[in-house]
């Protein structure tokens, strides 16, 4: 049996220790990184993790690495209710792409998919998208946050979810607005192409490499042709990578200059992204921390 984008689940976790505090937010446990010394947040951005879930350390350090650059509260929420790949996986996956005996591959081989196999069952798109609704409608709508602008990014198995964010929400028939503000989107799987571009409705940023084995060059021109066919064509961006993989936004090897500078290229396009988008201008949320 052959390995399900095999790049979902390869890369490294990074060094950097999370600075922030776990809380439960609309009922759901979520990381919460602030701003430094107190400052005014922007905005808020929510992030839509990879397979790996919200206790990963590298998308803690991430959010993290938002709040401090960009002065926006950032969250982690756990949108796949206590569930995610283990990080042992990476491991075992860099032993089975490497030189290790052909008679122990097969042994790992197996390993991957009893951990990555089920995750994806349980966190299907018709299972985890009601949550990130659910969550993403009471942020939209809690007296705290109203008004408050809110931006979503998604890595990997959270693209979709992403993307899928800046689509307009109908109710009771009508089409309404989106729930966020602003789409930042990194390496995305399950995309459909191209109704999932053709209904985004919100600025939106795409961060993909050119050796990405889930959304080949072909996928990322369609996705540049959709966006420039739109009215608001001026408020989207594509970046394209050179040599970077999937997930290399998130999962990047530091002690590979490359992949390591292009992790750090994408992580100042989102913040930078978000910055010119979401910006918060009531009194109220320039002295909310949000939490």
């Amino acid at each position: 049996m052959s390995l399900p984008c095999k790049d979902c689940v390869s890369g490294v976790v990074h060094s950097g220790t999370p600075t922030g505090t776990t809380t439960k937010i609309h009922n759901v446990d979520t990381y919460v990184a602030s701003p430094p010394n107190g400052a005014p947040p922007k905005g808020i951005i929510v992030v839509v993790p990879d397979v790996f879930g919200w206790t990963f350390s590298n998308t803690r350090v991430l959010a993290d690495s938002y709040a401090k650059k960009g002065n926006f509260t950032v969250y982690v929420p756990d949108f796949m209710n206590g569930d995610h790949v283990n990080e042992d996986v990476l491991g075992t996956m860099d032993r089975l792409l490497g030189p290790s005996s052909m008679l122990i591959k097969p042994v790992l081989a197996g390993q991957v998919l009893s951990n990555f196999i089920p995750f994806l069952v349980r966190n299907r798109a018709g299972v985890a998208r009601p949550r990130i609704v659910s969550f993403l409608k009471a942020l939209r709508d809690s007296p705290e946050t109203q008004g408050v602008p809110i931006g979503v990014a998604g890595f990997c198995w959270g693209g979709l979810h992403a993307a899928q964010a800046a689509h307009p929400v109908s109710t009771g028939g009508k089409r309404g607005k989106p729930l966020v503000d602003a789409a930042f989107v990194a390496h995305p799987v399950g995309l459909k192409l191209p109704a999932d571009i053709e209904a985004v409705d919100v600025p939106f940023s795409l961060a993909i490499g050119n050796k990405d084995m889930a959304m080949n060059m072909k996928a990322v021109g369609q996705v540049q042709d959709t966006l420039g066919k739109k009215k608001t064509a001026g408020d989207h961006e594509v970046r394209v990578y050179d040599g970077a993989k999937h997930g290399f936004a998130i999962r990047s090897n530091p002690g590979d200059e490359k992949e390591k500078a292009a992790g750090i290229e994408a992580e100042d396009q989102a913040v930078a992204f978000f910055s010119k988008w979401l910006q918060n201008t009531s009194v109220q949320g320039q002295q909310a921390q949000y939490v």
